[in-house]
Order: C-alpha cells, then structure tokens, then sequence
C-alpha cells in the first residue's frame, strides 16, 4: 500500500492573538488537553523515522528540523495509521521537539499556522509530549466524546484576587470571581461567549500573549476555552 505524505509546520509557541519574533515563552494560562484537543488539526501519536538538518552551513549551523513520523494511532484529523507526517522546527531555543531521536514516540497536537499556507503549527509549552510521559493525556483524550457542556477557564496576568468575570451568552451572563492566584473556572453551556473582567478601580484587557481574544470565545460541548486578562497601566 501506497503511504500518504502529510507536511506540517511545527512552530512555537501558538499563535492566536500575536506573532512573536521569539520562541522562548508561552502564552497564558497554560492550555488544557480538553482546550487543546478542539483547537487542534490534528491529534496523534507518532514513532520519529527521520531527522533531517536544513540549512547547513560550512560552520554546521543548521536553520531548521524536518521531522518524519509514521502515525501510530489518530485521535482527530484526517490521517490514518501508517501515514507519514513530515513537521519542521527552527533550530532554536523552543525548538519542537528538543531533543527527540529517532525511534522515540510522542503524542503530538497540531493545528494551522497562519503563516503558511499549508502548513501546521505545534505549540512547545502545550500538550505535546512523549508517549512514553503520555498515558493520562490520552486517557482525557478518550474520554471526550462522553463529555457536556463547556468551561471557561483563566487568570489574572498579577494575580488579582476578587475581579468579577463575565461571560455573556445568548442573552444569559455567567459570572465567577478570581481566587488564588487570580485564577478562575467557570461552568457554561456550549456556545460563543463575550467575556470581561472587572472590578471597582480597576480596568482589565486580554494579556498580549493570551491564547484566546475574550471577546468571541468559543467553547465547545465537552471541551474547554482560557482566557488570560491584566490590568491596563500595569
């Protein structure tokens, strides 16, 4: 049987409200399997057949690595055990993998990256780990399906105790308020939701390096969506 040929593009970290030109940090709150998995492409577990150097130089500085993995088990996308999935990573301080070998296996997430065309994206600082280290993820992973209902989930950038948090809904608003360490959770229904912190004397916006903008916030049945917010001035 003929195997399929899948490129993606491994970059770090994801991108959803900015483009770094450093990949040495992540974005906030630190994203849930049950976040994640939604946001993916692709989720699958893969063996490391090759590693190709790019760009080498006469000093054997390299740009990047072309990884070729052979999919083992798929979890959400359009791929099939067997198919080899190619994924490229800049040689750099938050490069994806780090410092994989061939024959190891690893649970990957991947999703589009805007800047290119055809390509996908793995965030370091996620979920994408190796198998070996993987066994509870993907038992999340599989217990999704059986999941309803949605969750907001988050932090106060300072760590903000008492900050009211409003998700309006289709003319309902859910609220919480932040507790230790400024973080929050909040249980609501499936839906696209508009979300605000607030509180007296104080102004709050989206972090610069949230994941997600909370003014179209979408949460999937079973899944979950985080938000990161920080007082403007600070």
């Amino acid at each position: 049987m003929r195997k399929r040929i899948i490129s993606c593009i491994v970059l770090l970290p994801l991108v959803i409200l900015a483009t770094p030109s450093l990949h040495a940090f992540c974005y906030e709150p630190k994203i849930r399997v049950d976040d994640e998995f939604f946001v993916s492409d692709l989720v699958f577990t893969g063996t490391l057949v090759a590693d190709q150097k790019l760009g080498l130089t006469t000093e054997s500085y390299y740009d990047e690595d072309a990884y070729t993995w052979r999919v083992q088990r798929v979890f959400r996308g359009s791929i099939h055990a067997g198919d080899m999935v190619s994924t490229y990573s800049g040689n750099d301080s938050g490069r994806f993998p780090f410092d994989v070998k061939v024959g190891q296996s690893f649970l990957i997430f991947a999703f589009p990256d805007s800047t290119h065309k055809s390509g996908f994206a793995a965030d370091n600082c996620g979920n994408s780990i190796p198998l070996s280290k993987a066994a509870s993820t993907i038992a999340e992973i599989r217990q999704l399906p059986t999941r309803h209902g949605g969750l907001l989930y988050g932090k106060m950038i300072d760590g903000d105790l008492g900050v009211r948090i409003n998700a309006i809904g289709t003319g309902i608003t859910y609220t919480a308020i932040t507790g230790t360490g400024g973080k929050f959770s909040l249980r609501v229904p499936p839906g696209t939701y508009s979300v605000s912190a607030t509180k007296s004397g104080h102004i709050y916006a989206d972090y610069d390096l949230a994941y997600k903008h909370s003014k179209a916030v979408k949460v999937p049945d079973g899944g979950s969506a985080g938000l990161a917010f920080r007082e403007q001035g600070r």
